[in-house]
Parts: C-alpha cells; sequence; structure tokens
C-alpha cells in the first residue's frame, strides 16, 4: 500500500519557460535581493551624504571663529594685495613688451 501512495505522490512538474520567459529573468519579488539591494543603496546614500555632513560641520567651525579685522590687519592685507597686483602687471607689461619685438622679427 506504501508503495502505490508513493508512486502516486509525485513531485509537480516545473513548468518550461518558453519564448520571452526564458530570456528575461523571474521578476517576483525576493525578500532577500530586496534587502540586498536596499543594503547597497544605503551605503551608497551614506557614502554620498558623509562627505557633505563632514563638509557642513567645518565650515559652521570655521564660521564660528571668524572674527573681523581690525583697521591694522586690514591695511596690511590691503597693501600686501595692492602690491601682488603692481607686481602681475608690471611682469604682465614686460612680458608684452618683449612679445612685440619678437614677433615682428619671426614674421617679419
Amino acid at each position: 500500500m506504501d508503495q502505490r501512495l508513493q508512486r502516486r505522490r509525485r513531485a509537480p512538474r516545473k513548468k518550461h519557460k518558453t519564448g520571452l520567459a526564458k530570456l528575461l529573468p523571474d521578476l517576483s519579488p525576493n525578500l532577500r535581493s530586496t534587502a540586498k539591494y536596499t543594503h547597497l543603496l544605503w551605503n551608497q546614500l551614506m557614502s554620498l551624504l558623509l562627505p557633505l555632513v563632514r563638509f557642513v560641520k567645518e565650515t559652521l567651525r570655521v564660521i564660528k571663529r571668524y572674527k573681523k579685522p581690525d583697521l591694522q590687519e586690514f591695511q596690511r592685507s590691503v597693501l600686501a594685495i595692492t602690491i601682488g597686483f603692481l607686481i602681475m602687471g608690471f611682469l604682465g607689461f614686460i612680458i608684452k613688451l618683449l612679445y612685440i619685438p619678437i614677433t615682428n622679427i619671426i614674421m617679419g
């Protein structure tokens, strides 16, 4: 009797995929893969947000330490910037003066 029952209880046959079903992956929701993708998405989000949060914290720290310069410090910085502009302008003028005759010699 047991042998007869075992013969009758065969495993259900798997459905064979045909056409596009062979080519396309199974799209039914899989909880394990969903958790995996959620974990990957969370890691990517954190990799984008952590540098941004660190930048904001450092910026706030700089702003808190910021102080308005006094008159003497302001005048020194203005003098240094003015001298830098004059030097760069003078160098540009000298280079332009040397460039004109060299170009005329080469092209002339």
